[in-house]
């Protein structure tokens, strides 16, 4: 199951949608530091939980808790997890793995990455 989460992963990153490049950025370079910086933050695909937290999802209630497996994390607080319900990629936060928030940022994962 990891490989094809991973393979998921690295086939998504080529989606640019949503991610807001600043003006007088240059912008593949930056969507290519992005892409770098997950690549940089992979990991063997965990089960991980957080709790919903405002402004929440557009299918799940605020306080609700939701899961996926982590596919990238690194020390400043951010976890890629892929929920594959929705078929999805979503950013939890927080630097205890035990008390994480999801705070409604879905999609791409260089979407997720540069919120």
């Amino acid at each position: 199951m990891s490989n094809s989460l991973l393979t998921k992963l690295e086939a998504a990153l080529a989606d640019t949608s949503g991610v807001y490049v600043n003006t007088g950025v240059d912008a593949q370079a930056y969507l290519s530091g992005l892409a770098a910086d997950i690549r940089a933050h992979v990991c063997t695909p965990f089960p991980l939980t957080a709790t919903v937290m405002p402004p929440g999802f557009p299918d799940v209630d605020v306080g609700t808790a939701i899961s996926g497996q982590c596919v990238a994390h690194n020390s400043s607080g951010y976890w890629l997890v892929y929920r594959p319900e929705q078929d999805q990629f979503y950013c939890f936060w927080g630097t205890d793995r035990g008390n994480l928030g999801a705070h409604g940022v879905f999609g791409s994962p260089l979407y997720c990455w540069s919120a």
